[in-house]
């Protein structure tokens, strides 16, 4: 079956470095550099949400207008290779790091903006240093994902991979949020005690379910549930199955769990799991 390309350019995490710059009008002497401060936690949540199925969306569209694999997996892959190479830039060029803050720190999370602090030495002059190495944004791993989906799987179960990421994800996000406002609502992490769950939240109960129900929905757009010519066919229970492992991948995605490590980012995992899922089954039925 042919592929087709998703594509996208985003954006990139703060780098480590170390400069010196001449700063009049900054308070110096060991404290924190705000100029890049980061913004009210919901509303970066809100932005990031909406650009990640926004997004998604695009790439979806543009995957009918590009011409099919493999021109269409090797600009992913260059893609993915550029967005690289810029955040290694900026971990040598502080340039590059002031000039990205500026532009897209409003929509970066703690751990991929790093931390500066400021160090005062004589004459006026102050030495920017990172107090904490920021990471790869969610953003790469987006790419990357629907990079390799393009070049692993046909184009039906690809589409549908790159859509229950593009809009189960968010949508996993304002369900639990919208719950935990109402107080009915309960994060896994405190269920299941798992070690070292981030300080920005986690997945829920609700918003897990939420998950569920929207990746359902989301295999209906590309495979049907009977015979036809498309590459593939599922069944419901076979959908519930799918957006039940899907949820969960996207609830241990990129966190530390006990005896495992860190896992692989979900941007990463999900429309791997989801394809390869597709994939398996189809093959049964």
């Amino acid at each position: 079956a042919a592929r087709y390309p998703y594509y996208l350019l985003l954006l990139t995490s703060p780098p480590l470095i170390t400069s010196t710059v001449t700063l009049p009008n900054m308070r110096v002497g060991g404290g924190r550099d705000r100029r890049h401060a980061a913004p009210n936690v919901d509303n970066i949540h809100i932005a990031r949400r909406v650009q990640h199925a926004v997004t998604g969306l695009v790439l979806l569209v543009v995957s009918h207008i590009i011409p099919p694999y493999p021109v269409g997996c090797l600009l992913l892959l260059t893609a993915t290779a550029v967005f690289y190479c810029i955040h290694k830039k900026r971990v040598q060029d502080p340039k590059w790091d002031e000039w990205y803050l500026q532009k897209f720190g409003s929509l970066l999370r703690n751990h991929e903006r790093g931390e500066w602090e400021v160090v005062d030495l004589h004459n006026m002059q102050c030495k920017r240093r990172r107090k904490s190495i920021p990471e790869l944004p969610g953003a790469f791993y987006f790419l990357l994902g629907a990079a390799l989906s393009t070049f692993l799987f046909p184009a039906t179960v690809a589409r549908t991979s790159v859509l229950v990421l593009s809009l189960s994800d968010p949508i996993a996000g304002l369900v639990g949020s919208w719950f935990t406002g109402k107080e009915c609502n309960i994060a896994w992490k405190q269920l299941l005690s798992r070690a070292n769950a981030p300080s920005e939240g986690g997945p829920s109960v609700a918003g897990s379910f939420g998950f569920v129900v929207s990746s359902i929905l989301c295999t209906y757009v590309y495979i049907p549930s009977t015979n036809s010519t498309r590459s593939a066919m599922l069944s419901f229970y076979s959908r519930l199955f799918i957006g039940v492992v899907a949820s969960l991948t996207e609830a241990v995605g990129g966190r530390h769990l006990p005896f495992v490590g860190r896992m692989v980012d979900d941007n990463l995992l999900i429309p791997l799991v989801v394809g390869c899922l597709i994939c398996w089954i189809d093959a049964d039925e």
